[in-house]
């Protein structure tokens, strides 16, 4: 009886021109459609800023959310590209292969070469989940940057009321963000 290793891999069936471009075209529709309701949202909120005169207000709520999405989508891929290659680095090259670890193995087969494409793939794709949500906290962003004294200290910390009204919310919102 031969080994499981010793048996030749069962091929893939090649996928037709015809599906690929069906899938992409529906992609495309899809991706289209459920974007329309932000592309609207997008437009009606300048259209109502412009018409009050407040081109400037919807400019600087814009720009405080692509800074913020941009600045936290680099923190972290850098942090997770970091992370990756380090652990790609420290993990053993030559290890008694078991069955458990044939998944690891094809992993290695499959990638081996390409693995830096893959990892800054990886930690791009990432990035941009955990980046592109932080443009919500463009409020607590705006009210830090902004910040001013209320000129009254708090009774039990000793420090300005303004402090806890401006920029505690989005120091916890860094300090949650980070964990």
């Amino acid at each position: 009886m031969r080994s499981p290793r010793d048996m030749p891999r069962p091929r893939l069936p090649r996928p037709n021109r015809r599906r690929v471009g069906l899938l992409a075209v529906v992609s495309v529709f899809f991706f289209l459609l459920t974007s329309m309701r932000g592309v609207a949202s997008f437009y009606t909120d300048y259209l109502w800023f412009d018409e009050v005169g407040f081109t400037s207000v919807w400019r600087g709520v814009l720009g405080a959310k692509v800074l913020l999405a941009a600045v936290f989508t680099a923190i972290f891929f850098v942090g997770m590209w970091a992370s990756l290659t380090i652990a790609d680095r420290i993990a053993p090259r030559f290890r008694p292969v078991g069955p458990e670890d044939e998944l690891v193995q094809r992993y290695r087969d499959a990638v081996g070469p390409r693995a830096g494409t893959v990892r800054t793939g990886a930690a791009a794709l990432f990035a941009l989940i955990f980046g592109l949500g932080v443009s919500s906290q463009w409020q607590n962003w705006i009210l830090f940057r902004n910040s001013t004294s209320f000129g009254a200290e708090d009774q039990q910390f000793g420090r300005d009321i303004g402090f806890f009204v401006f920029r505690l919310p989005f120091l916890s919102f860094l300090v949650n963000w980070a964990f």
